[in-house]
Formats: C-alpha cells, structure tokens, sequence
C-alpha cells in the first residue's frame, strides 16, 4: 500500500512538472506568433535599477520604438538609436554620442528589439506562477535562463505576461552583479508608422555634439 502511494504520489508531482514546461512554452510559443505580427512597436515604460551592493535604487520614465531589428529608446538624459547594423548612443549632460557596430555590444547585452523573442534562441526556461499580479492585472510569471550565462551580463530574465492581452507587462533582468533592471510597461502600441530615419542618429540636430566611434 505504501509503496502504491509512493508511485501515484510521484506521478501526480512528475505530470504537474511536465504540464509546467509544456505550459510555459506555449505561452511563449503565443507571445512570439502575436509579437512577429507587429510591423511597429511603441511603448512608454518605467525603468528601475535596484543595486544593493552600491546602495542604489531608481527609477526613472523612459520609451521606446521598434521596427524589425531597429530601435530607439530615450530615457532621462540618455537618447540611443539602432538602424539593425549600428548603435548610436548619446549623452545629454556631456553632449557626446559613441558609435558602436550592433554586433559589438549586443554580445552579453540585452537588445530591445529582441523583448518579444529572445527566448527561441539559447534558452531555457519555467513557469514559476501561473496566476501572477502586476498592479492588479493577473499575468503568466515566467522565468528565463541563458545557456550560455557566462557571456551574458545577466543570468536571468523574469517575464510578467499579461494573460488577455498576451502582451509583456513587466520584464525584470537579474545581473550577474546582483542587481535587477526592471522594465514595467505603462503604455503599448503598434499601429504606429515609424520612418526607418527615426532610428538613425542625425548630427545635425546636436550642435557641438562629440563623436566617440569605436567601430573598427
């Protein structure tokens, strides 16, 4: 008797485990079909750096668009834009831009056009809450694993799922440092038209602006 509740017991936690994966992948399977639809994204969200081990905390109100592999996102005093091949990455307070090949510093990063999609590549990951609550509405919680952690500048990324819109609501990534940068998304849009000339850095609209190329 024993011994057959021992079996069912490890059968009934076996087929929860099971049903666990199989679910998070298809949550995932249904966020990468309804984000590739998308020809435009634009979104307003609230960026929060916790780092304990240099006792900072803050958040500061930023957005974003995206189109393909392109991006621009402005936060603060920080402005970068990404035409798929090139990163231009400006700063307000010391009027410069560094100018980086994409390729170059998306190795270990993490790349905005990617939010939607970057789990079908190197990924492992879990349900770890099927009934999460992100400021009252209920989301799948979803955790992220890179195969390849030692390249990344982080180890893990938490994905809050808005279940009826299907739609990312909150992205939290734990650094390698211990810190975590949350993303939590305030506004979502993507009927929007973006000219391909917004994700491209225009000198022309930045007087004096000191150019740092590190492209080789």
């Amino acid at each position: 008797m024993k011994k057959s509740i021992l079996f069912t017991t490890l059968f009934v936690l076996a087929a929860i485990f099971q049903s666990s994966a199989q679910t998070s992948k298809e949550i995932l399977d249904k966020l990468s079909a309804k984000a590739k639809t998308f020809k435009t994204i634009t979104a307003d969200f609230a960026y929060t750096l916790n780092n304990p081990k240099s006792n900072t905390n803050q958040t500061m109100n930023g957005s974003v668009k995206i189109k393909g592999s392109k991006y621009y996102v402005t936060m603060s005093n920080f402005q970068i834009w990404c035409d798929g091949k090139t990163v231009w990455n400006y700063n307000k307070e010391g009027n410069e831009v560094t100018i980086d090949n994409l390729a170059d510093v998306k190795d270990g990063g993490f790349d905005p056009a990617e939010l939607f999609t970057i789990w079908e590549k190197n990924f492992k990951h879990e349900m770890k809450n099927a009934n999460a609550t992100v400021d009252g509405v209920t989301c799948y919680q979803i955790a992220l694993f890179p195969n390849d952690v030692k390249s990344k500048a982080y180890h893990t990324i938490i994905l809050n799922i808005d279940k009826t819109k299907m739609e990312v609501l909150k992205a939290e990534i734990k650094t390698r440092e211990n810190a975590t940068i949350t993303y939590k998304v305030k506004s979502f849009k993507t009927t929007t038209e973006i000219a391909d000339g917004e994700f491209i850095f225009n000198k022309a609209k930045f007087p004096g602006v000191e150019e740092i190329d590190n492209r080789i």
